[in-house]
């Protein structure tokens, strides 16, 4: 398949050699590193106002149904990426040298997985107000991954088809239940870990996955309830 429909080489065209860096960092936005760590500041915020309100949940179900998802998308991302096994645009286009596969953006999947899900689970601004934001970062993920010459367009836009795909079939699937969400995301991190056929970044997303689910499982054990409840009471 011809990803290549010039857009790419356009922009790297067009842009100048200084902007690189610039594009490196809005490209954190989406990256798998960034938003493991978001994931990990929701859980810190959620356990802190659990304690705060006197909560008999340590986590709440919709953070963990969130990091559920996110995590199953990440392991998604993975899955696709190495199947389809398609190669980036050419080092010439390229502002940072990159190897690895090209299809679907991973960056852009990510970035896609995570803020639409905050837009939909977050309480903050209107829900239209938060899909614009939501949807501005993913343009500007995807944007930077074409400006940096490591991605085609056909890459970034399947990428966005492929998240939001994604989280609608998660939640149909799942019912938005936290066990059913851990459930599939633990199914896509052994999927990930035999397509990669045991590569580091397969162990990763099962490590994250599993380690996920378990941690959910962990927390709802009736011995840690009533741990959680005397040391909030």
């Amino acid at each position: 398949m011809n990803r290549d429909v010039g857009v790419t080489e356009l922009i790297r065209t067009v842009l100048p050699e200084w902007a690189g860096p610039i594009f490196e960092i809005t490209a954190l936005l989406g990256d798998e590193l960034v938003v493991v760590g978001v994931l990990g500041i929701l859980v810190v915020v959620d356990v802190y106002r659990s304690a705060d309100s006197g909560s008999d949940h340590l986590l709440s179900r919709e953070t963990a149904t969130l990091v559920a998802i996110v995590l199953g998308g990440l392991a998604l991302t993975l899955v696709l990426k190495t199947t389809i096994d398609s190669p980036r645009p050419p080092a010439s286009l390229q502002a940072v040298p990159r190897e690895g596969t090209g299809f679907p953006s991973g960056h852009t999947m990510a970035a896609t997985v995570l803020w639409v899900s905050l837009a939909y689970w977050s309480d903050r601004f209107s829900a239209r107000g938060r899909l614009l934001i939501a949807s501005i970062v993913i343009a500007v993920v995807g944007f930077s991954r074409l400006a940096l010459g490591v991605h085609y367009l056909v890459d970034v836009v399947a990428s966005v088809g492929f998240g939001v795909g994604y989280l609608l079939l998660a939640a149909k699937a799942t019912g938005l239940e936290p066990m059913r969400a851990f459930a599939t995301a633990g199914v896509l991190g052994v999927m990930a870990l035999l397509v990669t056929a045991g590569s580091a970044d397969g162990w990763l997303a099962f490590v994250g996955c599993i380690g996920g689910a378990g941690g959910w499982w962990l927390v709802n054990r009736p011995a840690v309830q009533r741990m959680w409840i005397a040391t909030t009471r």
